[in-house]
């Protein structure tokens, strides 16, 4: 395989990033959908203390800043469920696993 001269070659990195977002956004829905339907699905003093960093295997992962909030969520973990499969399609959502983490 040739390049064009005068051309870098793309950095895999970003090739690969590339890839998945687009895998991502075809099965699970874009980031910014995601991120609305957990600020839609939580209660407004949640937000500032977590944030939605992954989702695999239709299990979306949230971090979480505290073991207070952490503990608070896991309460309200059904119930928020719910609300993200209403907002997103039960397809998409299968569970919702915390963890600590930082959240900025």
């Amino acid at each position: 395989m040739t390049r064009k001269k005068g051309k870098k070659p793309e950095e895999i990195g970003l090739i690969i990033s590339q890839v998945i977002k687009k895998l991502d956004t075809k099965t699970h829905g874009s980031i910014e959908e995601i991120v609305q339907a957990w600020h839609n699905a939580v209660e407004a003093k949640a937000i500032s203390h977590t944030k939605p960093v992954a989702i695999k295997k239709n299990i979306l992962t949230i971090e979480v800043d505290s073991s207070t909030w952490l503990y608070m969520l896991s309460l309200k973990k059904k119930n928020t469920l719910l609300k993200m499969q209403k907002a997103l399609g039960k397809e998409k959502i299968k569970d919702i696993r915390f963890r600590m983490g930082e959240i900025m």
